[in-house]
Formats: C-alpha cells, structure tokens, sequence
C-alpha cells in the first residue's frame, strides 16, 4: 500500500476494488465504528457508541445495517492484551465485561484482523500528515529505528512499529517504576508494598495518587491540577514537574529497551489535558537522564499525535494490508 494521507469522510459511496472494512476501536468506555475504503485511503460515518458487555457483533450488525456499500472484511482494536494461542486470537477487555475473539467476527465478514489499540496506532504513523504531529520540544533530526506510541490515559499502553513495518504489542504499562530520584523513591516508599508500575503512578489515576504524594492533598481531578498550574500554583506545577521528569524517564527506558531511535508519539486522554502544560523541559530531561545514550536520546523526537482518529485510520491499514 502506498503510504500518503487519509481523509476522513462523511457517509458516502467509496470507490474500492475489494469492498469495504469496518473498523472498530474499542476501550473500556467507548467503541467507536467507522467504515474505511482503500483508494484513496479513507473513514466513512464515524460513530460513538458506549461499549457494550458480552458481544460486540449486535452493535457491529447494527451499524452495518445502515451500510450503502459492500463490507467484505473488518480490523478490531481492543484495550487489552491481544492472546494468540491454539490457533486463535482473542482479547477480554481489563475494565469491561466483553471479549472478542477473531472466529466471531468471521461470522461478519470473511477477513478478520484483531490488535491492541496502541499497536492500531502504531499501524498509522506512516499515513500521519506533518500537520498531525506536534513537537514536543526541537531534538533535532531523528535517528533510525522503531518508533514507540506510550498511551497515556486511564491507563497506560504502548506499541512499537518497527523499521520494518512489523508491529509489536506490548504491556509496557504495567512494568515496575525506578527512579534515581530520592524524592521520588520516598514517594514509592510510602505506597502498598513500596512499589508501583507505571500505570499506577502516571496514568490519570496516577497522576491523581501522585498529587496527593507531593502535596498530602486527596482526590484533585487531574483537570483541576491543571487548571491550577495554570493560574501559577507551586504545588500544582511541582505535580505535572515530577509526572513529566518520571513520564521522561519511562519513554527513554523504553526507547532503550525497543531501540526505538524513530521517535516517541505521545497519546491518550491525559496528554491530551495537560496540553501544553505537558512540561516538555522536565520530560526530556528525564528522558536522556541515561548515561551513555544521553546524547542518542536528546536526538529521539517526542511528538504528540493530534489526529482525531488514529487507532481507526491505523486499522484501516491493517485491514487492507492482509489479503
């Protein structure tokens, strides 16, 4: 498939050789549907649904029941660890009561392809426009290698394209914090059992649990954390200061560990909240804060994916790409 720029499409008759695909990415709140066509590469009727418990195929065949063309094949991302086993491939979500596996959505179309949401993500980088991506900070010219997408939202996720196209899945977000910071190990300290994953401490929850380490204060929504920087209060700014230095720290890990030299592609709830109160200075700090590989890292672009629809335009790409 030639790599270029996806549009996204009200309702209407595409032109596509081998039918159309649907594309579902599904989270532990909200599903959300779109129809893709391949020439050009293109999402049709978005929709938003609540995500359902038990089956996804009733609100799959409802929604291609209002479907003008043909569907011939579909690509499903799910938040949740994609198993392959036994000739299979399956997903139970981790917040709600569904599981999805590829023989059931056979009985929609003919051709199934089932993935991690990040790593539907990680599918669309190269359809991505220069306009789609912010700067996170100026690193300069990016080195060669994968590219990471870290998820940061409810949860924590992250995926990895590597320099070959190939996608690889991970449960990134669930790997033990470290940190050379005494602060920051007397706040692990102080937690159940003196530990956390990344997950606990920089997902939005997280960020919440963080707070409440620095300041003692309980339960501030991260959009009143926020608010609160804003208008230039210490402890607020101290907050998003370490989040950001320890959220550095965990992408360059993972930078090292995926050899992701390609870039860092930021995305999630959280990240989109913080906006510009995302301390870039602090992220990257932490970031190359590694030694020997300082110097690589300081050149690993952080970019923010400002596509609205990512996950579906990446899914789209899978679904066409298999035969």
């Amino acid at each position: 498939m030639t790599t270029g720029t996806a549009t996204t499409t009200p309702s209407s008759e595409p032109t596509a050789a081998r039918g159309a695909a649907l594309v579902a990415d599904v989270g532990g709140t909200h599903t959300r549907l779109a129809l893709a066509t391949e020439a050009p590469l293109a999402l049709h009727d978005i929709r938003v649904f609540p995500t359902p418990s038990g089956s996804l195929l009733p609100l799959a065949r409802d929604y291609l029941a209002d479907a003008e063309f043909r569907v011939d094949r579909c690509a499903v991302a799910a938040a949740g660890r994609i198993r392959r086993e036994h000739g299979g491939e399956c997903v139970t979500l981790t917040n709600v009561a569904l599981g999805i596996d590829v023989s059931s959505l056979r009985q929609l179309v003919p051709t199934a392809v089932l993935v991690n949401d990040l790593a539907a993500v990680a599918a669309a980088l190269p359809f991505l426009a220069a306009g789609e991506f912010l700067d996170l900070d100026d690193a300069g010219d990016a080195l060669q290698g994968a590219q990471l997408v870290l998820g940061v939202g409810t949860g924590i996720g992250a995926a990895v394209r590597l320099a070959d196209g190939a996608l690889l899945e991970t449960e990134a977000g669930h790997v033990e914090l470290a940190t050379p910071v005494a602060t920051h190990r007397g706040w692990l300290e102080t937690l159940p059992g003196g530990r956390a994953s990344a997950e606990e401490l920089l997902a939005g929850p997280g960020l919440v649990r963080l707070h409440a380490q620095v300041s003692g204060e309980q339960d501030v929504a991260v959009a009143t954390l926020v608010e609160r920087a804003r208008a230039g209060d210490a402890v607020a700014l101290a907050t998003l200061h370490a989040h950001a230095d320890w959220l550095g720290r965990f992408a360059g890990d993972l930078v090292l560990a995926y050899g992701a030299w390609g870039g860092v592609h930021l995305i999630g709830g959280v990240v989109a909240g913080l906006g510009d109160m995302l301390d870039a200075r602090a992220f990257r700090a932490g970031m190359v804060d590694k030694a020997r590989f300082a110097d690589e890292l300081a050149r690993v672009p952080v970019r923010r994916i400002l596509h609205p629809q990512p996950a579906l335009l990446g899914l789209a790409v899978l679904a066409f790409d298999t035969p």
